[in-house]
């Protein structure tokens, strides 16, 4: 009896021994699945982010409060980041796997197409979030996209959009890194300047801000009437190409996209800059005699481009590549049209451009002969070493050494404009405006609107006087006088 009672006491104390023993022994050896769990612990932390094992440890649920009470959400959610920015995304599931999967698909697509597209696919209910996240890089880019523009206008009126968003937000040169590097390989200069600019959010570019850009830029031009006016032409150049950008054709191709209320450059006005209407400082007639007697015979090339500029009024890339089947010699007509290789500025720029037979008869004094003809292959008027490029990006002209005489010669004849060859175009625009008014002068430059033409050119280019002057001259009597001696 003594000997069960104390069996019985000693009991309790002997199954702690051995819970304690055994929890020892736990320690030192766990069990199979424990250190399988452990394993498949330490395991998913050296997963890549696009496995679904990867995310399944990241899920949760996200809590509220209700009448002081904490609730739960049954749905799971994730939290992604990527780029230097995170959201939430709710996986509209209670199951973790599935969970797990959605997760890797949203990373996936957010490093793929990046997250204007990833809101738009996976959170197209959270519009006021989406309007807050469209950054000038996620919209440029979607422009782009739109294929509405041409390539080179496109980075022209890129270009423009980021110098008024760096100059508006402070966004200075860094020491490692240069905005004139476009060539790097290693992910520094150019890549760099241009990442902080597409990184600011688009609603932050408000017209406010613009303003206020524009008034900055023109105090810093100085206290010179001269200076000022060139800046605000820079300021109305660039305002002009970056609101483009956002034309009403183009916005209505972002559907996907959740743009600000108010736009970047809407009630934006251009600055007053002072007439830009051309005036004549040279003399045709003189001028012309001068290209003949010193072009025609020693620099043949730079004589065509000549003719080509003042009697044709074409544009510099439209004589770079012009080509001889264009010309119809027999109604003294150039049919200008899009080619391979020109691409005309406007639509309204291919049109039948009618010129002096005269001129018709010194371009045919340049053609090649048949037998020639046969072993050249360049279908221009203008010969060049060079191939053309109408894919580059850039500015690039087959004729460039030709252009570049042709500017040399034209200063030393006193014109002293930055674009002598375009000072030609301007020349015969005058010409016509004057002497068959600003509708003919339209139609011959060949501009999209007449306001371009008005602007531009007047309606008279010889010179009115008021005719007072020769009263001037005292040995001319009065008509009062001569009547008096008259009559005595």
């Amino acid at each position: 009896m003594k000997t069960r009672l104390k069996a019985n006491l000693t009991q309790p104390e002997t199954r702690r021994q051995n819970r304690d023993c055994g929890s020892k022994v736990a320690q030192r050896n766990p069990p199979e699945p424990l250190a399988k769990l452990l394993g498949q612990t330490k395991a998913k932390r050296t997963l890549s982010r696009t496995h679904a094992d990867y995310w399944e440890a990241r899920l949760f649920r996200r809590a509220y409060t209700q009448k002081g009470k904490a609730c739960e959400i049954n749905d799971l959610y994730v939290r992604i980041q990527h780029g230097g920015r995170r959201e939430f995304f709710a996986l509209t599931t209670t199951n973790r796997d599935a969970a797990a999967r959605k997760a890797a698909d949203i990373y996936k697509f957010v490093t793929t197409s990046g997250w204007d597209a990833t809101l738009a696919k996976f959170k197209p209910d959270a519009q006021g979030q989406a309007k807050l996240d469209i950054t000038v890089g996620g919209f440029v880019s979607a422009v782009e996209a739109t294929r509405r523009l041409r390539q080179r206008t496109f980075l022209n009126y890129r270009n423009c959009l980021r110098i008024i968003v760096a100059e508006s937000f402070g966004i200075r040169e860094k020491k490692d890194e240069s905005k004139f590097d476009y060539r790097s390989t290693n992910g520094t200069g150019n890549s760099k300047w241009t990442s902080r600019i597409d990184a600011i959010r688009l609603e932050r570019l408000t017209p406010n801000r613009v303003n206020s850009w524009k008034r900055d830029r023109i105090a810093g031009a100085g206290h010179s009437p001269a200076g000022i006016a060139a800046t605000k032409r820079t300021v109305n150049s660039y305002i002009r190409c970056a609101r483009s950008l956002f034309s009403s054709s183009l916005v209505r191709e972002l559907k996907q996209l959740k743009l600000p209320d108010l736009l970047p450059f809407q009630g934006v006005e251009l600055e007053e800059s002072g007439s830009v209407k051309y005036v004549s400082r040279l003399n045709a007639r003189a001028l012309i005699a001068a290209a003949k007697n010193e072009l025609k015979d020693s620099d043949p090339e730079v004589y065509k481009v000549f003719l080509l500029g003042l009697f044709a009024g074409l544009r510099k890339a439209e004589i770079d590549l012009l080509e001889w089947r264009m010309i119809d010699f027999a109604d003294n007509v150039i049919h200008l049209a899009e080619t391979e290789c020109l691409h005309l500025k406007t639509r309204d720029a291919a049109a039948d451009i009618t010129i002096d037979p005269e001129v018709v008869a010194e371009l045919r004094a340049f053609m090649p002969k048949p037998a020639l003809k046969r072993g050249k292959t360049s279908p221009f008027i203008l010969e060049s070493k060079r191939p053309p490029k109408p894919e580059s990006l850039r500015a690039y002209y087959r004729c460039k050494e030709t252009f570049n005489r042709l500017n040399v010669w034209l200063r030393g004849k006193g014109i002293r404009a930055n674009k002598p060859l375009h000072e030609l175009r301007k020349e015969v625009g005058a010409i016509i405006a004057t002497e068959h008014g600003i509708f003919a002068a339209s139609k011959f430059l060949r501009h999209s609107d007449i306001t371009t033409t008005a602007r531009h050119y007047a309606d008279q280019k010889e010179r009115i006087v008021v005719g007072l002057g020769k009263f001037l001259d005292t040995s001319i009597k009065p008509v009062a006088e001569s009547k008096q001696a008259a009559v005595g």
